[in-house]
């Protein structure tokens, strides 16, 4: 008896250590527990929560919350759970786990039960809001279903999680996986797109995966309309089944270190900045190209000279372009995930008109308006925080890399991956939905475009000067990018918003941007966005004089970049 108390309490602190740590996490914490409940916030006021059955008063929220819950643990005990346990994996904290009395299946329990916690703590957060402010309703005679469902999906994607970090090698695919296919999935799976019509092709690799079977199972326990007690055995067989293949592929792949190869790929999360970092001071790496005898802007000059501004310019550009390259999440997140958003919606709501234009101009315009933000802002901010924390920029004094190159590189950076996916965009938009552009639309695309990257990427700087750490920037980025995205005609969400957030959005300069390419896309013409393009210098302006106001501030004390 001792020895189970032992065991128990040993596994106890270990879970209590890794929920703390997780907290303390912000882009962990953010995207795991606060960002659906944000979703589910945004979603509730553009659907509205109308009751449904005056009768029972049964409201519309009652079906949308199940899908926040069900998309938040599933985040939570895949997405956040794989790639911390990659993490840990790569920075030898497993390795020398194994090298203490603490036994293998105590770790392993004990990042289970962090999933558990934290599944709770989303369950809970979310059903609590749904109840207080959208009264959502208990529904007595499925509760037992309810809990047995939860659970098992919490062991499901549990189990999925150590899955891929046991066959995945690279830190960045394992994250790609874990965000990318997660959110890919949470689109053709009746959770992020509710009851919507979707091509044959897509239901079944939705009904394929146990996501939706989740979201099913949870969606009918909360529906006081079904009959019976809510165990529906289908899905719940899916999901066993799912737990049941990834905990064998767990035990029998997992390994306690990183793979030899995976020092050599293009590795961890945490490995990669460094190795970007070495690079940045070496003769054939970030800055080296404008250094060295040979360089990405080609030519040649003697040993000793300065190099010229345009080399300098040229090897920092070309530099950027590789890290983005070498990082197949960011690569996703900005340039492949904006083309399947334009795809799935475009193929579900295919028929639709928002704005006055038919749904793909729209989507064309939002998505070229994502990719800006994500490029300028998400990406530029948490690169800059990179090199500020591992103390690149205060090596940069030491080299012949002004400060002036170091930024315009990252800004002609993110202006090119902005045109490459604006043309892969424009090109799926054109040969696959019949979207029609004009060509007096493209100067004002253009400069659009370069207006938008210059705002976002002085507002992204601007949070990498003001943070101390790339966790803390990401987290800011992405928790003040996302819900713009949603009230600035970004990202559709089914229904007009309420004035307040309209308002909101008409304050920020995502939604002029995406104004502003909508007009030089809309098929009817529409004169020049003379107002959103101001708004958007404005906000420039405003971005960029801060940054400086800050930036000399910190120099006249001495302080590090």
């Amino acid at each position: 008896m001792n020895t189970r108390a032992a065991d128990v309490r040993l596994v106890s602190r270990l879970a209590w250590h890794e929920t703390v740590s997780f907290l303390r996490t912000p882009i962990a914490a953010i995207f795991t527990i606060a960002m659906p409940l944000l979703m589910m916030v945004i979603v509730g006021a553009a659907v509205g929560n109308e009751t449904v059955d005056p009768a029972t008063g049964v409201r519309v929220m009652q079906f949308v919350v199940p899908a926040m819950i069900v998309f938040g643990i599933a985040q939570g005990c895949f997405g956040a759970l794989a790639m911390h346990l990659v993490d840990l994996r790569d920075r030898g904290w497993l390795k020398r786990m194994r090298g203490t009395p603490v036994p293998a299946w105590a770790v392993t329990a004990a990042l289970a039960g962090t999933s558990l916690a934290i599944a709770l703590m989303t369950a809970v957060m979310l059903f609590g809001a749904g109840v207080l402010f959208y009264d959502v309703q208990v529904v007595g005679r499925t509760l037992p279903a309810l809990l047995l469902t939860l659970l098992l999906g919490v062991v499901c994607f549990t189990a999925l999680g150590f899955a891929v970090v046991a066959l995945v090698r690279n830190a960045a695919t394992v994250q790609l996986i874990g965000t990318g296919l997660l959110l890919a999935l949470a689109f053709i799976s009746n959770i992020i797109l509710p009851d919507a019509r979707m091509p044959l092709w897509l239901e079944t690799i939705g009904w394929i995966f146990p996501l939706r079977h989740f979201g099913e199972a949870v969606r009918d326990d909360f529906n006081p309309f079904l009959p019976g007690p809510g165990f529906h055995g289908d899905h719940l067989a899916v999901l066993a089944l799912w737990a049941a293949g990834a905990a064998a592929v767990a035990v029998w792949r997992f390994r306690w270190e990183r793979p030899p190869a995976g020092a050599a790929a293009a590795g961890t999360a945490e490995a990669e900045p460094a190795a970007r970092t070495v690079s940045g001071v070496s003769g054939s790496g970030a800055f080296g190209s404008g250094i060295s005898g040979s360089g990405a802007s080609g030519g040649s000059h003697r040993s000793g000279d300065r190099p010229s501004p345009r080399r300098l310019l040229g090897g920092q550009s070309a530099h950027a372009m590789l890290r983005l390259r070498r990082d197949p999440s960011t690569a996703f997140f900005t340039v492949v995930l904006p083309v399947l958003l334009l795809v799935i919606i475009s193929l579900v709501f295919g028929g639709s008109q928002v704005e006055g234009v038919p749904l793909p101009v729209f989507m064309l315009a939002a998505m070229i308006t994502y990719a800006v933000g994500v490029s300028a802002y998400v990406d530029l901010a948490e690169a800059v925080a990179t090199d500020k924390e591992r103390g690149v920029l205060k090596r940069l004094a030491g080299t012949p890399l002004p400060r002036w190159a170091y930024a315009t590189g990252w800004v002609a950076c993110a202006l090119q991956v902005t045109l490459a996916t604006a043309v892969v965009l424009a090109l799926v938009a054109v040969l696959g939905y019949d979207v029609r552009i004009a060509l007096p639309a493209i100067p004002v695309m253009l400069v659009a475009a370069v207006l938008g990257v210059a705002c976002f990427a002085a507002l992204g700087a601007l949070v990498a000067t003001l943070t101390t750490r790339s966790p803390t920037a990401n987290a800011i980025t992405l928790g003040t990018f996302l819900p713009l995205a949603f009230i600035s005609d970004v990202f559709v969400i089914g229904g007009p918003l309420p004035a307040v957030l309209e308002t909101a959005g008409d304050l920020f300069p995502l939604k002029h941007l995406s104004h502003a390419l909508l007009a030089a896309l809309d098929p009817a013409g529409r004169p020049w966005p003379w107002t959103d393009l101001a708004v958007v210098a404005a906000w420039t302006l405003a971005g960029a004089l801060v940054l400086a106001l800050v930036n000399g501030r910190r120099f006249r004390r001495g302080a590090p970049a």
